[in-house]
């Protein structure tokens, strides 16, 4: 799932962009559009997944329904025949089916993640696996594409990989997995507005999600442009692949690093001090210009050591929320709350992606030619700037968050006395 949502955000873009009839903008315009839709159809998901039981469990059904309409899309999306009159109707229909297919996979599977632990440490050391995984799929993903000599052929390995692999992994899943929920604790009846009142009553939900929103913004606009940056800004197009090898390849070995402090510092912190490193390193890449390849080498590893953090530590805050909301409404909404993660996550890169690309096509920014100053510098600007800045704006907000180890003790110390009563 990880090497396809890589393979959309990265080089689906420049793909369209440079092989069919399709504008920058128009590109935007599809981006914003399915992740509109996206938005009713992560709360639906998730509502469905909390409460409806099968002889599979809760999750374990949508994740296997899910699994054929992403292969359909993948092969639509990732085959593209070349001598085809592909427009905006293509790209925008199969990406639509692709959403909903791994919305039907996503939501259960990170509501099946953050029940399989109750602990506060467990479960960073569950999500930093879990996200070490993803980057290895992300990393096979980039290898693949960096092999091949063209855009059409490298994605064309990647959806080959996801076609033999996915069906295998969620069949391993489904089967060994195994679901870690109190029968009593399960909703009787479908309640979507019930996560929105936990939002209004309790701050901290908020206040994570908007964080974790715009943080994911801050991440979302270097992964869009990135091949356009080292393609147009480096001059180095050959080096797309293995650059993003190094950055997601840093993520991974300094893993355990991350793994280490998060047992000794508490999780809102050490998300913060790593977000406060990653906007020290990549303020270098203002000064990045033509032929600087051994900086960028240097910010891309030393940015990417950060990653594991960004991914891990919030949706590791966000299962011990949820125990917050099961004590408060009698009742457990795992994958309910995770689907609004999952509109956070879509959305943010859906958002940046697609308003950066028609800022990049408002100034006349060129795929595959030669550009002015004002089209690279407004490149720059996207690229590291901005992130810059959306980072600050959620360290400000998470710097004095009050769920800590000692509240998270209180409140499961409440919930079992609730199991037990």
């Amino acid at each position: 799932m990880s090497a396809i949502y890589f393979a959309v955000y990265i080089f689906l873009a420049d793909l369209y962009a440079s092989n069919f009839e399709i504008t920058l903008a128009e590109i935007g315009i599809i981006f914003l559009i399915v992740r509109m839709f996206d938005a009713f159809s992560d709360p639906f998901i998730g509502v469905l997944s909390d409460t409806y039981k099968s002889r599979l469990g809760l999750r374990r059904l949508w994740i296997m329904l899910g699994t054929p309409i992403v292969i359909i899309s993948v092969i639509s999306l990732f085959f593209p025949e070349p001598s085809a009159s592909i427009g905006f109707l293509h790209l925008f229909f199969w990406l639509s089916m692709l959403t909903i297919g791994w919305t039907l996979i996503l939501n259960p599977y990170f509501a099946l993640g953050a029940e399989i632990s109750k602990d506060y440490h467990e479960r960073s050391r569950i999500t930093f696996y879990r996200e070490t995984f993803s980057l290895i799929g992300t990393i096979f993903a980039a290898i693949l594409y960096s092999v091949a000599k063209e855009n059409t052929v490298g994605i064309g390995y990647i959806g080959l990989f996801v076609l033999l692999s996915l069906p295998v992994s969620v069949l391993l899943c489904v089967y060994f997995v195994k679901e870690n929920i109190e029968l009593k604790l399960v909703p009787n009846k479908l309640s979507p507005l019930r996560v929105l009142v936990a939002l209004r009553s309790e701050p901290m939900f908020l206040k994570l999600l908007i964080a974790y929103f715009i943080n994911g913004a801050a991440n979302g606009l270097p992964a869009a442009l990135f091949v356009f940056f080292v393609n147009q800004r480096i001059n180095t197009p050959h080096l797309v692949g293995p650059l993003l090898l190094l950055y997601f390849g840093a993520a991974v070995t300094m893993m355990p690093l991350w793994l280490n402090l998060s047992k000794k510092i508490p999780k809102h912190k050490l998300w913060c001090y790593a977000m406060i490193y990653a906007s020290t390193v990549f303020l270098c890449t203002i000064f990045v210009g033509s032929g600087d390849l051994y900086l960028f080498i240097a910010i891309c590893f030393f940015s990417g050591a950060a990653l594991s953090v960004d991914l891990a530590i919030p949706s590791s805050i966000q299962a011990d929320l949820v125990d917050l909301e099961t004590l408060n409404g009698g009742k457990q909404r795992t994958s309910t709350f995770f689907s609004l993660w999952s509109i956070a996550t879509k959305g943010a890169i859906a958002i940046s992606s697609g308003l950066s690309f028609m800022v990049l096509s408002y100034v006349d920014f060129n795929v595959i030619g030669s550009n002015t100053e004002t089209a690279l510098w407004t490149l720059t600007g996207l690229y590291a700037v901005v992130p810059i800045i959306l980072k600050l704006v959620a360290i400000k907000l998470m710097w004095n968050f009050r769920f800590d180890r000692a509240y998270h003790a209180a409140v499961q110390r409440e919930l079992k006395k609730y199991s037990d009563a």
